[in-house]
């Protein structure tokens, strides 16, 4: 769309999501020490314990992660569990969390997660009528493959991973449909009572029945199954489980228009959970003296909480629209919690293409009595010899008569790059030297850029 004074401004659609509240986040980064991560009475990111049934399996705290290993033959199972409800019981989860195992042979269900109203507190499979949904991973007979597999209804994924993988269960039991945001950046909707997979950006399983959609989802547990082999290692890291049911404050529009010398934001939000509001930032980029980081220049105060679509604007008033050509001008949101966590929305970009050549109007009115306007434009990137970085061009506009002596000077000085006018009257000549009707020249001089324009006194 373009704006008078040949300035264009670009709009731009966005969607970003903030992260929902969050029930627990465990990297194992604070301590090698593995009794530092569970309690018989845990903190929001502790487990209630972590442990294994017998000498013939290891749990430990390895390079900042939570490594099992089963060392002998017996009946072993080593598990990570939380028998403690969240502080809200959720209705619909994402679970997400690295996966990585090595050593051992084929096996069926060596390694899974439960979720439901009770995991038990022990090395004990759990029971299934007390599970919402279940998943596990098989390993094949190459070291360090495997498959997810959906346990409850004892399907195997088609692809085989290797390496360290990230894995994202979704469940929904919220009583509706349910949209999240997927590890490929797109939006995704799950049915009530139904499960997805995923295993980096590939989805393995799209809506997949639960165990017992009437179990609640305030209760996990990761655990390995008597088919884990001798030699096998699992590891597990970044755990991340968040409640889908929260109200996310999530963006439906953010948008930056550029009208004259003002560059209007106006964005929406579709929900709000927990939002103070909003710091603007600005940063310019393109040009080289007034380049710069990303600066703070206002904030906007938000909902709070809220269901229900809330419109927000700011208004950037460019006193000198010049100090910017050419350049772009880009935005951000800070969403900032009341608790003081804060996240960025994607960027709008403004661009102010400014003057691109040279140009020198003929001047209005013509002919003229007793003053006329001249307006002339003065593009960047010309050769002076002034400094680059200054993006100053020397200007001068000079008036002639028919002889082509010079009877003024409108113009003598360095311009930055814009358009610009300014009047010339003969009411400045004195009665010992009046202009009387003629032809009269103006002449524009800009770096390497000379043009000439008559113009008609009429009295």
């Amino acid at each position: 769309m373009k704006c008078k004074g040949g300035i264009v401004s670009l709009v731009l659609l966005i969607t970003s999501v903030q992260t929902n509240a969050q029930l627990f986040n465990q990297n194992f980064n604070s301590s090698s020490i593995l009794t530092d991560y569970f309690s018989v009475t845990p903190t929001s990111n502790q487990f209630r314990n972590i442990s294994t049934t017998n000498e013939n399996s290891e749990v430990k705290i390895a390079d900042n992660k939570l490594f099992l290993r089963r060392l002998g033959t017996s009946t072993t199972v080593a598990y990570a569990e939380r028998n403690v409800d969240f502080a809200s019981s959720p209705s619909a989860l994402k679970i997400q969390f690295n996966f990585l195992v090595s050593g051992g042979s084929a096996g069926t269900n060596v390694f899974a997660l439960a979720v439901g109203s009770d995991v038990v507190n022990s090395g004990t499979t759990p029971t299934i009528s007390n599970l919402f949904g279940r998943i596990s991973f098989n390993t094949t007979s190459n070291e360090g493959e495997f498959k997810i597999r959906d346990v409850t209804n004892g399907k195997t994924g088609n692809n085989t991973y290797s390496g360290s993988q990230n894995i994202l269960w979704v469940l929904n039991n919220s009583g509706g449909t349910l949209s999240y945001l997927a590890p490929n950046g797109n939006y995704e909707s799950i049915e009530d009572n139904k499960a997805d997979i995923w295993v980096g950006t590939t989805k393995e399983f799209d809506e997949i029945i639960v165990d017992n959609p009437n179990q609640n989802l305030s209760r996990f547990k990761f655990y390995t199954n008597s088919s884990w082999t001798v030699g096998s290692a699992i590891t597990i890291d970044d755990i991340i489980i968040e409640n889908e049911s929260a109200l996310p404050v999530q963006l439906t529009y953010f948008n930056g228009l550029l009208l004259n010398k003002e560059v209007v934001l106006s964005w929406q939000t579709a929900t709000e959970i927990n939002n103070y509001g909003f710091d603007i930032e600005k940063r310019v980029l393109g040009t080289n003296l007034y380049s710069e980081g990303w600066q703070k220049i206002s904030f906007v105060q938000g909902h709070g909480n809220s269901n229900s679509p809330k419109k927000y604007s700011f208004t950037d008033i460019l006193k000198n629209t010049n100090f910017y050509l050419p350049a772009m001008l880009q935005y951000r949101l800070k969403q900032i919690d009341f608790d003081g966590q804060f996240e960025y929305s994607d960027i709008v970009e403004v661009n102010i293409n400014g003057v691109q050549q040279f140009i020198l109007e003929q001047n209005y009115p013509n002919p003229f009595n007793p003053e006329t306007t001249i307006k002339y434009s003065v593009p960047s990137g010309v050769e002076t010899s002034y400094p680059e970085e200054s993006r100053q061009v020397m200007t001068s506009l000079r008036v002639y008569d028919i002889l082509g002596r010079e009877i003024a000077t409108l113009v003598n000085e360095a311009k930055l790059p814009g358009n610009y006018s300014i009047k010339f009257s003969i009411k400045e000549f004195d009665k010992e030297r009046p202009l009387s009707n003629s032809i009269y020249f103006y002449k524009l001089q800009a770096g390497n850029f000379i043009q000439v324009k008559k113009m008609i006194l009429m009295k």
